[in-house]
């Protein structure tokens, strides 16, 4: 009896761990669109969510994400690591696809740019004050 139950306790750690390894494991970040090929009624679309969302195509890549994606992941303090000039996030980050969705946009947004200079003026930030204002300077061109 106690030889089932060490069994399936071993088991039950055994799953756990592999969940969490697959969960948190770094994949690399890849822009995602709204999906606008969608064919037919989406069905449970509130829990289904990522069926709204697709992976660009290297054609459909905004101009400007992989010049500010490091940017975006900092303020919305994601962690990220960079290995060979690609960006790599967690697996479980990267497959909410309206997350990485709403990264894609901010990546291009003139607006959110501002604003976050607008936020680090009256934080006190002085530092980034000259990056941001290259990044506002290329998205206003």
């Amino acid at each position: 009896m106690k030889k089932k139950i060490y069994i399936g306790l071993v088991t039950i750690i055994i799953l756990c761990s592999a969940y969490y390894y697959w969960e948190n494991r770094y994949v690399e970040l890849r822009p995602v669109l709204v999906n606008d090929d969608l064919h037919g009624p989406v069905l449970f679309s509130e829990t289904f969510h990522n069926q709204l969302f697709k992976i660009a195509k290297p054609n459909e890549i905004p101009p400007n994400f992989y010049k500010n994606i490091k940017w975006v992941l900092e303020r919305q303090h994601q962690e990220y690591i960079v290995k060979n000039g690609v960006i790599y996030i967690r697996y479980k980050y990267m497959n909410d696809y309206e997350m990485i969705w709403n990264h894609t946009t901010k990546t291009n947004d003139l607006e959110w740019f501002k604003s976050q200079r607008e936020m680090d003026i009256f934080n006190g930030k002085r530092e980034n004050k000259e990056e941001l204002d290259n990044i506002i300077k290329e998205l206003q061109q």
